[in-house]
């Protein structure tokens, strides 16, 4: 992104963060505090998530002011320049990136283990973003067998780390 750019993506991606920082925030204090069990008050589950929601809302105040001063709120928008933007390859990218979470998060994790879930995610991400349609399948083995055993290793590895490190069992 060119730098006279810049002011005006902070600004947008100010306010995102704002939001996002916000509901974070908000969901946080409507956590339980189990102040009827008496536990510590340092102990409840939504004091983290609140502490990075408030620091996240903070830092995007602070960026939010700079882009205003560096009048980044002037966006010059067309509809050659939203065009431009949409056809984009790294748009393109972003939007294969957003589906795909959205489909791991919402469909993959409610409805199979969370290795398989996990592994079929990180798999499906590496192929779609390494695979060249230009080449032919038999010069791609090597990324595919490469993204197979990352996919298999790094599911693993995350299952494992959380269910006997962290003791947490995982859906």
């Amino acid at each position: 992104m060119q730098q006279k750019n810049m002011a005006k993506a902070d600004f947008v991606t100010s306010i995102v963060l704002l939001l996002f920082g916000m509901a974070i925030l908000i969901m946080s204090i409507q956590m339980p505090r189990f102040e009827g069990l008496g536990v510590n008050p340092y102990s409840v589950p939504g004091i983290v998530p609140g502490l990075l929601g408030l620091i996240l809302l903070i830092l995007s105040l602070v960026l939010f002011i700079r882009s205003i001063v560096r009048k980044g709120y002037q966006l010059g928008l067309t509809m050659q320049i939203i065009k431009q933007y949409f056809t984009d390859p790294s748009t393109r990218n972003f939007l294969f990136a957003l589906i795909l979470s959205l489909a791991y998060g919402v469909f993959l994790l409610t409805r199979i283990p969370y290795s398989l879930a996990t592994g079929l995610y990180i798999l499906f991400f590496i192929l779609i973003f390494e695979y060249r349609p230009k080449e032919n399948m038999s010069s791609q083995k090597k990324t595919i067998l490469y993204s197979l055993v990352e996919a298999i290793s790094v599911s693993a590895g995350v299952t494992l780390v959380f269910r006997y490190l962290f003791l947490v069992d995982l859906p």
